[in-house]
């Protein structure tokens, strides 16, 4: 009974020093540590992961989507056909490979929830025009995962060339036999990290300023997406087309030239996706961009040296060939015997 008064006071004093400490002491977490910037990449990705995803889903072969595909965004018959195959060769690959959220991965969710979505961006992008009049040719797709947006804009825009890149090579890999499957001829493919696409010195940097416009959906923040992106697009015209969801900053809103939801642009009454597509021109991507926070860095820049390393020191345990012409040192040449 004592030693039960004795050690419940020993205890709740322990319990409210380490309430306290978790209260007022700097966080054991590793995020609390992280820099600005990170953290808000961080908070990103946590609220992608945990805001409400849409529900919304859409048999291909239906009539509603024969109305939005055929009337509504003019695509051809045969076009629709590559959709509708498109839809079933991702649902084939994603059980082989993670092309996208295995949960409830159906041809209708794939057609309804990431197909479509892509289409809208079928109307900012076939209104750009350059200064000169020219219509867009080049679009490159930065972390296109499992080829989304750029497969279904490639079947709907068979004159535009579409170069999908994304640091994952496997998903690649599958989006290049999707392509084949599908005979897809203005599609390329680039293993690479976004930062370091323009930097490609083998290929004499044949990606900066290169492309008339650049697409992503919800790859990174707004700011770090526009440092990626901002030396590949023209820089007078380009323009970055942006597939997000949820709050967006203002001043961020206030640099767009453009800004619609998916429903407007695909023209339907029923929502398909909460998220927006935002328009930017070139040199608003360049204002955003430094605010990122982030620096430019070269992965192999061309002239960085070798290390030379000095031979005439051996390594620990290391050893020379010997030197026959060399006297041997026995340790008793000047030997000399005494007689007593």
């Amino acid at each position: 009974m004592m030693m039960t008064h004795f050690l419940l006071p020993l205890l709740l004093s322990l319990i409210n020093s380490s309430c306290w400490c978790s209260a007022f002491s700097p966080s054991p977490n590793p995020i609390s540590r992280k820099s600005c910037s990170t953290l808000q990449e961080s908070y990103y990705y946590q609220e992608e992961a945990q805001r409400p995803q849409s529900t919304f889903t859409l048999d291909p072969t239906s009539e509603r989507a024969k109305d939005i595909i055929q009337n509504h965004l003019g695509l051809t018959q045969n076009q629709h056909n590559q959709l509708t195959q498109l839809a079933k060769l991702v649902v084939t690959w994603n059980q082989k490979i993670n092309l996208v959220s295995r949960k409830d991965c159906t041809t209708e969710v794939i057609f309804g929830r990431h197909i479509l979505p892509s289409l809208a961006l079928l109307s900012p992008l076939l209104n750009k025009k350059s200064d000169d009049g020219s219509i867009v040719s080049k679009v490159v797709d930065v972390g296109t995962g499992g080829g989304f947006p750029g497969l279904p804009l490639a079947i709907a825009c068979p004159k535009i060339d579409f170069l999908l890149v994304d640091s994952v090579g496997k998903k690649l890999k599958a989006v290049d036999e999707i392509v084949t499957s599908l005979s897809l001829k203005n599609i390329e493919t680039l293993h690479e990290r976004a930062e370091y696409i323009v930097d490609d010195i083998q290929g004499k940097k044949k990606h900066m300023n290169a492309y008339d416009v650049c697409v992503g959906r919800s790859v990174a923040t707004i700011p770090k997406f526009c440092f990626w992106t901002q030396d590949l697009l023209r820089s007078k015209d380009g323009r970055l087309m942006y597939i997000v969801g949820g709050d967006i900053d203002d001043d961020i809103l206030s640099r767009t030239e453009s800004t619609s939801t998916i429903n407007e642009l695909l023209q339907q009454e029923e929502e398909i996706s909460d998220k927006r597509i935002l328009v930017f021109p070139q040199s608003q991507v360049q204002t955003i961009a430094a605010t990122s926070g982030e620096k430019k860095s070269k992965r192999n820049p061309a002239n960085s040296k070798k290390i030379k390393r000095n031979k005439s020191k051996l390594s620990k345990g290391g050893w020379t060939k010997r030197d026959n012409s060399a006297p041997k040192q026995r340790g008793y040449e000047n030997f000399q015997r005494y007689e007593s």
